[in-house]
């Protein structure tokens, strides 16, 4: 069962989901996806652009077309063997009850736990405007209620080890 389901990485800005998630796809012979990037490709312009031009709800709102266009992917098979992917979510893909549904629909969810000190904010606009101990107060209770699992982030590889081993249990 758990073969046939995406692996879905969420966890606080700057936690390492992009890279862990790279390294885990390779480790699985699986294809990456991240939903930052898409809503990059289809917007058009950075995300530090999406919210100065367009604000957070536009983001938002981007950001559940792009979950769900992902996660759509493997639903969509024709009698084939479903496509797995690994998904990079963005931090905040929790403020959004409805993509909950979304996530749970085919996908493993893993919290990507990383010390708040050591998330960055460059780049982040929320991180900088709210600030990581605000954002974080909101956002880990859900990352819990969220997750299927909570993984300790430890450096990229051992991290996507530490998933791999876990999804082969």
């Amino acid at each position: 069962m758990k073969k046939e389901k995406n692996i879905i990485l969420i966890g606080m800005p700057g936690c390492g989901k992009s890279s862990i998630g790279t390294a885990l796809a390779k480790m699985m012979n699986i294809e990456f996806a991240d939903t930052d990037e898409l809503i990059i490709k289809t917007a058009g312009k950075s995300i530090p652009d999406i919210f100065t031009q367009d604000g957070e709800e536009i983001f938002r709102k981007l950001e559940t077309e792009a979950l769900q266009t992902l996660c759509n992917r493997t639903n969509k098979t024709n009698g084939k063997k479903p496509k797995v992917l690994v998904i990079a979510t963005g931090g905040g893909i929790v403020t959004r009850p409805e993509n909950q549904e979304i996530i749970k629909q085919n996908g493993i969810v893993f919290f990507l736990d990383r010390e708040l000190s050591q998330l960055p904010t460059t780049g982040r606009p929320l991180s900088q405007k709210e600030g990581i101990e605000v954002l974080a107060k909101v956002r880990m209770p859900l990352y819990s209620k969220w997750s299927d699992y909570t993984v300790p982030v430890c450096g990229i590889e051992e991290t996507a080890k530490k998933i791999h081993k876990q999804l082969s249990l």
